[in-house]
């Protein structure tokens, strides 16, 4: 096994690097020590779904016997008790990795507790879609204070609930032109979102949605018989801007995603304009073998440019 432990402890000698710094490179080389932070992230993730899950469960369960005063009571504090510890720690001069995913389950915990009033005591009434809005402001305000992108994520995603735009396969046979057209219509707001944003660290999040977003819309006129090649045509163009934003950035999601949007748009037009059960089904899996080597020759090119 290739070690570089003979090369950390040299230039340790020469003085190059700090002794404290050459032992702990020399301990990663030999295997001493590994980090973990990939897999306490992805836990703390899990854990942060599984709590915001479960409270959904104790609400269904105990509705009757709570009473839902009490229960939108105790969401909204163990909500603010998520995020004043986060205000707490965000005063610390030693902020610690977990702090983010607490932020993150106060604000999944705020918007259960919105969503359930709204349902129990219909405060908008037939106004309801605006509480997306609410919490969209209310998330989008605390991304910037304390500049958590998961809760831009959240942000924007209320913002497009509030649009009316649903991710779901059902969207597609279903909805018409002025779902596509809110779905383009929210992209825009995005974009011009981020035109004012001034985090760098945002800017990923911002084009991830902007790109969603056109994509999903154009996808839903793919879908639709009277706007079938204007459809395919937004979904193309926008996944080979995708594509090439994520080779440039050396963002391998757009490239996956964007590449995975433009062939499922190809494939409905093709479909569309075949006849015949046995045409349609050999179309398929040729299409899909050769949608799949496309895949991984893109996986393959994106792994060479970034190398």
């Amino acid at each position: 096994m290739l070690s570089l432990e003979p090369e950390v402890l040299q230039i340790g000698r020469e003085g190059l690097i700090g002794e404290d710094t050459a032992g702990l490179l020399a301990a990663q080389e030999r295997r001493e020590i590994v980090s973990i932070y990939p897999e306490v992230r992805t836990l703390a993730w899990l854990g942060v779904m599984l709590i915001a899950g479960g409270v959904g469960v104790i609400v269904s369960k105990n509705l009757e016997r709570i009473g839902p005063v009490v229960i939108a009571s105790a969401i909204g504090v163990a909500s603010l008790a998520c995020y004043g510890y986060c205000v707490r720690r965000r005063a610390s001069a030693i902020p610690h990795s977990l702090d983010d995913y607490v932020l993150l389950l106060g604000a999944l915990l705020l918007s259960a507790d919105l969503g359930y009033i709204e349902h129990q005591f219909d405060v908008l009434g037939s106004e309801w879609p605006a509480h997306f809005l609410v919490l969209a402001i209310v998330h989008g305000a605390t991304a910037y204070f304390f500049g958590s992108a998961a809760l831009l994520s959240l942000s924007i995603a209320a913002l497009a609930s509030w649009f009316g735009i649903e991710r779901n396969v059902e969207t597609f046979f279903t909805d018409s032109l002025s779902t596509a057209l809110r779905a383009f219509a929210c992209a825009g707001v995005v974009a011009l979102w981020r035109a004012a944003n001034r985090r760098a660290a945002f800017e990923l999040v911002f084009d991830h949605f902007i790109a969603n977003l056109a994509m999903w819309g154009g996808l839903i006129l793919t879908f639709r018989r009277e706007t079938q090649e204007i459809g395919a045509l937004v979904v193309l163009v926008f996944a080979a801007l995708a594509i090439a934003y994520g080779f440039r950035k050396r963002e391998q999601a757009f490239v996956i995603y964007a590449y995975v949007y433009a062939v499922a748009a190809v494939e409905v037009l093709a479909i569309s304009h075949l006849h015949g059960e046995t045409v349609v089904l050999t179309y398929l899996v040729v299409s899909l073998i050769a949608a799949i080597a496309g895949l991984f020759a893109f996986h393959a090119r994106f792994r060479r440019s970034a190398a």
